[in-house]
């Protein structure tokens, strides 16, 4: 699938409510292997900036596109994307952008998408300077969590908290204690010439200097660690977890903290998986069975007692 077809398509069904997180491993999948790296810049990119580019897109879209062409509103956020944060030669994103529309089988909107990234260019100073005042624009922010964090925090601190929710997420590694010890995956890494350190709050956390193919990663076809952000490792300790434990991860998908859960106490009773939809539970199975853990998996809604 070319990938910024692909791009458009995971940020229109982000637009309608989807999980980001649920939708890359599916499209990845659809992408050749070399385009893999560049459809997650694309898609963690466009909507790191969604509130800039939409304000951007406000004024060079005319009419607003309907919400069953949200796929051109994706391919144009994404060329936004490109020709602002990314160094590619703007008349390759502009060729690349506009040739995306076939590939989306809305041909109809080739010339659309060809006038509003190249106004863009032409205008993109001015655009720019308009929007100066903006705190939406300026910090990439809706207004409404502009002011809970303004109201909780203090002016400087909730200032860095807005600058931190801008910055790329580093790439953080969760090591499998069933398999290995943090301290001597950290050693595999180094004879790997990957420069990894102990994460600052998890016990099981592996920070990367930079972010790594897994397929790079030592033993990671064998289970010996797992990609999953800090912040995420932190919940399974917080259970306390004991033997005999039945545990819900009542949404489970992608399958991290069920995998932690599974890691962290091996001698659990019923550990159960569920998320809404079937596809999902797809990549879980695949990450319980890259770790050699099992859990039972159900495609249901939690909120539906009844089932």
């Amino acid at each position: 699938m070319n990938v910024r077809a692909a791009a458009a398509e995971v940020i229109a069904k982000v637009l309608r409510g989807q999980s980001l997180s649920a939708l890359l491993p599916e499209y990845s999948d659809k992408v050749e292997e070399k385009d893999r790296s560049l459809l997650k810049e694309l898609c963690f990119g466009t909507m790191r900036w969604y509130p800039r580019i939409a304000i951007l897109l406000k004024q060079l879209v005319a009419k607003p596109l309907r919400e069953k062409d949200l796929e051109i509103q994706g391919l144009l956020a994404c060329g936004l994307y490109q020709l602002m944060y990314m160094r590619i030669a703007e008349h390759a994103i502009t060729n690349e952008t506009v040739s995306a529309t076939a590939k989306l089988n809305r041909r109809w909107a080739k010339g659309l998408v060809n006038g509003v990234l190249r106004n863009f260019q032409r205008q993109r100073q001015e655009l720019l300077d308009q929007q100066i005042d903006n705190q939406v624009f300026q910090t990439a922010h809706p207004k409404w969590l502009l002011g809970k964090i303004r109201e909780s925090w203090p002016e400087q601190t909730a200032d860095s908290i807005i600058a931190a929710n801008n910055e790329r997420a580093p790439m953080m590694l969760r090591v499998n204690a069933l398999r290995t010890s943090r301290e001597d995956y950290l050693s595999q890494l180094a004879a790997a010439d990957i420069l990894g350190s102990e994460a600052e709050h998890s016990l099981q956390g592996v920070l990367l200097a930079t972010p790594t193919d897994v397929s790079a990663l030592p033993n990671f076809a064998n289970g010996y660690a797992s990609v999953q952000d800090e912040a995420a490792q932190l919940a399974a300790p917080l259970l306390m977890l004991e033997k005999g434990h039945n545990v819900l991860d009542a949404c489970c998908a992608p399958g991290g903290k069920t995998c932690h859960i599974l890691e962290s106490q091996p001698d659990l009773g019923r550990v159960v998986a569920l998320d809404l939809e079937q596809r999902r539970l797809v990549r879980v199975d695949e990450n319980l069975q890259r770790l050699g853990l099992k859990a039972e998996m159900i495609a249901a809604d939690a909120s539906d007692l009844a089932q």
